[in-house]
Parts: structure tokens; sequence; C-alpha cells
């Protein structure tokens, strides 16, 4: 991956988050500066184990975007920023749906009011998600339809990232903010310590724990390893052409079903671990890859890391890693800890 960007100053909101984090360690190796904005402190987390938080040239502001007052606390002298806080996770998003979407809405407005004041900023890339394309997402292009279903609050992840996109457009369009979008496809690699299928299913095989799939298993997904997000993300960063525009983010070569996946975690990993379908009705996506051709097309993006090379990485990361690892949700819901969006 080739660094497009170098000596800027770049605000990341879920910096302390997976993607944020390993955004910022790229954006440093390129001589850029670096303030991370998080409403969880660095233990336990990504940007810690990635020896972030340390760097001479980060620093971290602890926050709720949700609160003005945490933007007057970052200055106005930005370039770029990244907008990747948000609430996440099925079961968190089916317990704190209200939270879910102010955070994901009014955050999302702020961070685009904080964007608006700055006098240099040359892109903000706001970070949406697959989910917006419904259950169904196999070969989703950009241009295909917003389905919002409603049979449970799971989907109110998808519709407050529905509103983010409108909001970060409306700005682009009412306000002249150099916006460009993102939607990512199941973006994985080492040192995630949110709850993710891959990062579940490593730890637990590594630990000789049983491997549990909700639904059938049949769920299929297409896995895009972090280097190859992170080339995707500073191309949207970087490119004129990506301004204004909406961009699918993924490895449209690397799609499985969640039973085949946990199969290969065990068989990489030399586990003893069984495999167990759940067989519920949990609400889910049947179907989810990308149509990657118009990144293709307009931003040059080629994914290039398989899926086996992918997971074995992550396997042996995970092996490694003795630090003690953020739990994947709080023992007390709080509004003050935020995770960063897949």
């Amino acid at each position: 991956m080739q660094n497009q960007i170098s000596g800027q100053h770049v605000l990341i909101t879920g910096g302390m988050g997976f993607i944020g984090a390993s955004l910022a360690r790229t954006l440093l190796d390129g001589g850029n500066s670096v303030t991370l904005l998080d409403a969880a402190g660095p233990e336990g987390s990504t940007a810690q184990a990635l020896g972030v938080t340390g760097h001479p040239r980060v620093r971290c502001v602890r926050g709720d975007i949700t609160d003005r007052r945490t933007f007057r606390l970052l200055g106005e002298d930005y370039q770029y920023i990244v907008h990747a806080a948000a609430v996440l996770g099925v079961e968190r998003v089916c317990r704190e749906s209200i939270l879910t979407l102010d955070v994901n809405i009014r955050g999302t407005q702020l961070c685009l009011d904080f964007a608006a004041r700055q006098r240099a900023l040359r892109r903000i890339l706001v970070l949406s998600t697959s989910e917006v394309y419904g259950r169904y997402a196999g070969g989703a292009a950009e241009t295909a339809s917003i389905r919002l279903d409603r049979d449970s609050l799971r989907w109110s992840y998808a519709a407050s990232k529905a509103a983010g996109e409108f909001l970060a457009m409306a700005y682009h369009a009412e306000r002249g903010v150099p916006v460009s979008l993102v939607r990512p496809f199941n973006i994985y690699g080492p040192y995630r310590s949110e709850g993710n299928a891959m990062t579940t299913f490593v730890s637990r095989a590594l630990r000789g724990e049983a491997i549990v799939v909700t639904g059938d298993g049949a769920q299929r997904r297409s896995w895009c390893f972090i280097s190859d997000f992170l080339d995707g993300a500073i191309r949207c960063l970087s490119s004129d052409a990506a301004l204004g525009e909406t961009f699918n983010i993924g490895n449209d070569a690397t799609s499985l079903s969640i039973l085949e996946l946990a199969r290969l975690v065990v068989e990489q990993s030399g586990s003893r671990s069984p495999v167990q379908v759940r067989g519920d009705r949990t609400a889910d996506v049947v179907d989810r890859a990308p149509d990657i051709g118009k990144a293709r097309r307009v931003l040059g993006y080629r994914p290039t890391v398989g899926l086996v090379p992918g997971v074995a990485a992550v396997i042996e990361a995970t092996r490694t890693d003795a630090r003690p690892v953020r739990p994947a949700r709080p023992s007390r819901p709080s509004r003050r800890r935020l995770t960063t969006v897949r």
C-alpha cells in the first residue's frame, strides 16, 4: 500500500478502535500527525496494541461525539477528518437502539458541523456500512437502493448509517464540505478487540472452546483484510475523483459461509474446538459481498490479501498478544463507551 498523504494533520473519531487505530498507524508511518477522539481510553484497545497512543505525533482526546463541547477541545486546523466513531455490534445495537441512533446520527452531524468550520479541510471520510443494502447484499453496487427492514431493532444500525449518509451529502451540497463516503464490507485483521465473527472464532479456537454459529451457518460474507481496506480509505482521502462520491470497500474474492469460516479457523489454528450451529432465527444478513467495480475504476483499488493468509495473520497475532483485551460490550452500558464502525 502506498501512502498518498504526508505531513498533514488528521482527526480520527473512534480512534481507539480497530479501523481508526489501524489507519492512524499507517498515517503516522507516512509522516502525518494524528488526533484520536474516542469515548474510551486506550486500555485494551487496538490503538494501544499498535503502539499508536504513545507516539510523539499523536494526541488522544477522550470525549462524547454527541456533546458539542467535545469538539471544542480539538482545535480547528485539520486537513483531513475520518469519522469512524459509532455504536456497533448486533447485540449492543438491539439492546441500546436509542443510543445507537443518537450517536450514529447526531454524532455524525456534529462531526460534519466541525468539519465545516475547518479553514483548510481537504476531505472528510465518513464510514457508513454495507448493511444499508439490507439482508441481500450479494454483489450490491453503490447505485442499488438502500433497504431498511423493520422486523428487528438490529436494523436501527443500518437506519442510523443511512441517515448519516444523507447528512454527509447534504453538508457537501449545501455547505461545501469535501465529503467522501465508504461502505465497508466485513473488515478484519490482527488486534481487533471489538466483537465480530472472525475475532470471536479465532479466540475460541485458540482456547479450545466450542465455536457457536448463529442461525443455520449458511449466511455468506466476503472478508476484507485491514491492509486492503486502508488502501481503499487512503485513496478516498487523497483522490480528487472521490469527492462527493460513495464507494464499497471490501474484497469480492473471499466469499464463504459463516459455517465454512468457522471450519477454516479450526483447521488453520490446529484447534480441536467443536463447531456448533445454534439454529436460531436471529435477524441477520443472508448474503454480503461487495461490488467494487466503482472503486477499481475510479480509485484504482485492488484488494490483494486472500482469506487463508489473512486468517493466519489473525491467528498468529492472537497467539502472541498478551495484553488485556477490552470486552466487546461493557458490563454496565454507558453513553461514554463508543466503539468504531465495520
